[in-house]
């Protein structure tokens, strides 16, 4: 007999708490950015780090204040 869990057992895969693409260094979405900007016509990106996850995501707004 085969063993399925029951519905309270079952779990969902671990989501990361940010939905945006993440980059593991600031290289790695600077280089995004360069890319980008060869391939698209685009407002101004910049890249920050994110103070939920601690990776880099890319934003076209511009810098909040007190960051």
């Amino acid at each position: 007999m085969k063993y399925t869990p029951s519905k309270r057992e079952r779990s969902n895969p671990i989501e990361p708490p940010c939905r945006k693409e993440a980059y593991f260094t600031l290289e790695d979405a600077q280089d995004m950015i360069r890319h980008i900007n060869e391939t698209r016509v685009t407002k101004n990106i910049r890249a920050y780090r994110c103070d939920v996850c601690g990776f880099w995501h890319l934003t076209s707004r511009g810098k909040q204040e007190g960051a």
